[in-house]
């Protein structure tokens, strides 16, 4: 898409987005994608972007004929001042004129013709440094965006990652879950009973023929060992 043109002199029908390129009959109604493609050089950057090496070309191509139209403008007075210089000036044939008794409205024209023309360069001026802020912010803004959008992505990413991870670790507890269900299963269902078993027979041969307790204190262990025996199995403290 050519460049160095007004909008009014622009051929092309269509309006062009200017931060993904795309064109459309009316940008008003236009979804952006918000991805940036330059529509001179197909970059990731907005078109208006001063990085652009086409725009930057363009900018390089105009000072030069700026300056080149400076030079010319220079040159065509030094020559003038040249040939002006090789005329003889005789104050007699040339008499002053008299000064007049009003100044005249043609200099009174040029001079206010000229303080506008200064005023509109200095106006440019202005609009050229504000529209080379712009662009510097642009480009600030730009870069905050993609670096935002790049630090977005590994916040998903570990986002991702931790709920895998909790995933994993529910997992993990659920089969924990299991082997503690099932061992304690076997040791209620299998190993208690058994020393309930061998509690009830250490009872038995701990009495002499007559019936009598052989030794108190280990029938006393015993019977704790039972009742706590016991306790464990109906989910009681001992």
């Amino acid at each position: 898409m050519a460049i160095g043109h007004f909008k009014k002199q622009c051929t092309q029908t269509n309006e062009t987005c200017k931060v993904c390129g795309v064109s459309c009959p009316d940008l008003r109604h236009h979804k952006c994608l918000l991805v940036n493609k330059c529509v001179h050089c197909n970059g990731d950057h907005v078109s208006n972007s001063l990085k652009c090496p086409i725009v930057k070309s363009f900018r390089a191509e105009l000072t030069k004929k700026l300056l080149s139209s400076n030079r010319m403008s220079s040159s065509y007075g030094l020559t003038n001042t040249n040939i002006n210089n090789t005329y003889s000036y005789d104050t007699t044939a040339f008499p002053v004129l008299p000064r007049p008794q009003q100044p005249s409205p043609y200099a009174f024209i040029n001079n206010t013709m000229m303080n506008k023309i200064d005023e509109l360069i200095s106006s440019v001026r202005k609009v050229y440094d504000t529209l080379e802020q712009f662009s510097k912010k642009n480009d600030e803004f730009e870069l905050f965006m993609n670096n935002k959008i790049k630090n977005d992505e590994i916040l998903s990413t570990k986002i991702d990652h931790l709920i895998d991870n909790d995933e994993e670790f529910k997992k993990n507890i659920t089969q924990h879950e299991i082997k503690i269900t099932r061992h304690e299963n076997i040791f209620i269902k299998l190993i208690l009973p058994m020393l309930d078993e061998i509690s009830k027979y250490l009872s038995v041969i701990n009495t002499d023929k007559k019936g009598g307790t052989l030794d108190a204190d280990f029938q006393a262990i015993i019977n704790r060992m039972r009742v706590q025996l016991e306790n464990v199995t109906q989910n009681k403290k001992f």
